[in-house]
């Protein structure tokens, strides 16, 4: 009966959001307010020299016009974690950041969840070899601006600039908890492929023109051209462009797909 009553309670709450919703109109808002999540799911050998490069020079881009970005998945970061540790605004944030990451490490602990899982079979199929090359690759994502600000799960943004935000590196819920903490997109990298979609547009990026080509339902940008001998200052740019258009309402291939999944952390260990 209880749960019967929470399940009422709940569509009641939903149906109130999808009235809210209905009722809002696009409108010129400046480039400034935009907040970008970013991610990546399914990386390989190239993911870190090419579409978690590009990522990175798109965030770094918007931060300069006034925007906001949030870095997510601590523990797709462990053994790279003191790059952003060096580019803390301050010693408030420093500590937040330090305390973030060392607080999933003994999560980790407390559960008896060996750390060297990471990276996945998939990972290492595409040619990551370690936790750190991965994570290496990983925080290329936040580009080259100071940290900003550190939040906890659930939180959302802050400040302007680069947020770090608290969460897993589980692709469903990581999305899900970006677009909680206020992100309008999330930017999603990958090398092997996925059809992921989220509560807000999800932009997939290939690490190399194969999977572009052989996924082309699934892929949104080509980061392989890097690979090719095209210049990142010319890439970086017409990324750039095509998220002011997905910001302005061009769909993304899950959109069209009709993909929109939804995770929320659960207790136990979530890689």
């Amino acid at each position: 009966m209880k749960l019967l009553l929470r399940c009422e309670a709940c569509g009641k709450l939903l149906a109130e959001l999808r009235d809210a919703a209905a009722t809002v109109q696009r409108e010129p808002v400046p480039v400034s307010k935009l907040r970008i999540g970013l991610k990546c799911g399914g990386s390989d050998a190239f993911s870190g020299l090419t579409a978690n490069a590009l990522v990175g020079a798109a965030s770094d881009r918007l931060i300069a016009r006034g925007g906001s970005a949030v870095l997510t998945e601590i523990p797709e970061a462990f053994g790279a974690e003191t790059i952003l540790f060096n580019r803390c605004v301050n010693e408030a944030v420093f500590d937040r950041a330090v305390a973030v990451v060392n607080d999933f490490k003994n999560y980790f602990i407390s559960h008896g969840e060996p750390v060297g899982e990471n990276p996945s079979p998939g990972n290492k199929q595409g040619g990551i070899s370690t936790l750190e090359d991965k994570s290496l690759g990983c925080v290329q994502k936040g580009g080259t601006a100071p940290l900003a600000d550190v939040i906890r799960y659930g939180e959302r943004i802050k400040s302007d600039g680069l947020t770090l935000l608290e969460g897993p590196g589980n692709d469903i819920v990581a999305v899900t908890a970006l677009a909680a903490a206020g992100c309008q997109m999330v930017l999603f990298t990958t090398g092997r492929g996925t059809p992921l979609g989220g509560p807000v547009p999800v932009v997939k990026i290939s690490s190399n023109s194969a999977l572009a080509e052989r996924k082309k339902n699934w892929t949104d940008y080509n980061a392989g051209v890097l690979l090719e001998g095209a210049a990142m200052d010319d890439v970086g740019d017409a990324f750039f462009e095509y998220l002011v258009d997905v910001a302005s309402g061009f769909k993304t291939r899950s959109e069209e797909n009709g993909y929109r999944d939804f995770a929320i952390w659960k207790q136990g260990v979530t890689l």
